[in-house]
Formats: C-alpha cells, sequence, structure tokens
C-alpha cells in the first residue's frame, strides 16, 4: 500500500513540523559532508638524510642535500602541490637557496597516508673571495632578503634551519578539490655534518 501524501494546502501541523524537521536533517547532513570534505588535510614535515657532497670538478663548492618527508595524515584526501621550494639557513642572517631535484613524487598527489620523499639540494661557494651563491627565485620569507654572499670555511652547517615554502590544496576522489593554500614550516635542527635531520613546525 502506497504513503498518501496530502496536497500543501491540506497539511496539519504534524505535516509541517515534520518536513520542517526533514529538511533541516538534509541540510544538516549536507553541510557535514561538505565539511569533511573539502577540509584541510593535516600534513606532517621532517627533515631526513642530510648530506654535504664536494663537486669533483669544483674544489670550493659544496653540494648539501636532504629529504623532505611529507606525510599526508588524512584518510580521505589527496595532497595536490603546486610550488615548492626551501632555504637552508646556517645563521641567523645568511641562507642558500634550495632546490626540488625530482618532482616525480609529487606527480600525482600524496596518497592517504603514505609518506612522499622528496629530495632537494642546494650550492655552497667556499671561496675565501666570498663568491655569491645562486639568487632564490622568489625573495626569502625572512624579511624579503635576497641569498647574501656565503661566508669562508669556517660556516657552522650543524645547526642549521630549513625553511620550507609551499602552496598545496587538497583533492576528495578526482574532482572535488579545495582553495590553494600557502604552508610554511621551519625545520629544525639540521645537521648537515653528521647526517641529523629535524621536526618542522
Amino acid at each position: 500500500m502506497g504513503i498518501h501524501i496530502p496536497h500543501p494546502r491540506k497539511w496539519n501541523h504534524k505535516h509541517i513540523i515534520l518536513a520542517t524537521l526533514t529538511g533541516t536533517l538534509v541540510v544538516i547532513t549536507m553541510a557535514a559532508i561538505i565539511s569533511i570534505i573539502l577540509s584541510p588535510a593535516h600534513i606532517s614535515l621532517s627533515i631526513a638524510k642530510p648530506t654535504k657532497v664536494s663537486k669533483a670538478d669544483q674544489e670550493d663548492t659544496q653540494r648539501y642535500n636532504f629529504t623532505l618527508v611529507a606525510q599526508n595524515r588524512s584518510p580521505h584526501m589527496a595532497v595536490v602541490y603546486g610550488a615548492l621550494s626551501a632555504e637552508i639557513w646556517y645563521s641567523e642572517t645568511a641562507w642558500v637557496p634550495a632546490a626540488v631535484v625530482d618532482w616525480s613524487p609529487l606527480q600525482d598527489g600524496t596518497t592517504r597516508q603514505k609518506p612522499t620523499n622528496i629530495e632537494f639540494s642546494a650550492e655552497y661557494w667556499q671561496s675565501e673571495q666570498r663568491s655569491t651563491p645562486p639568487t632564490a627565485s622568489s625573495s626569502s620569507s625572512r624579511g624579503g632578503q635576497s641569498a647574501p654572499a656565503a661566508s669562508t670555511d669556517e660556516t657552522d652547517w650543524s645547526n642549521c634551519t630549513v625553511l620550507v615554502t609551499a602552496t598545496v590544496w587538497f583533492r576528495y576522489r578526482s574532482w572535488i578539490s579545495t582553495r590553494s593554500y600557502d604552508v610554511r614550516a621551519n625545520c629544525s635542527p639540521v645537521n648537515f655534518v653528521n647526517g641529523t635531520g629535524g621536526t618542522c613546525m
């Protein structure tokens, strides 16, 4: 036997209250679903395997490498990177830019619960003539100054801070995305002498 729904003009107070409650529940349910789907995922970052390598063809140049470990802790969202860069601060006022070596781990976003290892590399001149290292593609996040001239071989690389900046957005399945977010993280202490990484905040 089918359910008879009376014409709206014949609704009594019970019908009106029931319709109102049903509509409210639908709105609350949809709002909760949208909030869950479009809420930003939680990303944790850390630095692993910091190393210092001398270039064979340039005795006064050192290459500083490290791995940025990005952990997406959201059970539903993938992370898509639009931009990613880093700076190695070896003192309060001096830094060198670091660039992503291989973008392939980021091509499909960061899958659920799976760490993504992103390799970075920076070059540093240890010349006594204080050669200027490569200029970063954008101004520094610590005041907007350009990369400073390198100091002598006495530079301490055992207590560095790696500043990571990224533009990311979060995607549910393959068709719902959030707006982009600018992410900045300070990772310290990072020791390029003994290979000890640091956590990011």
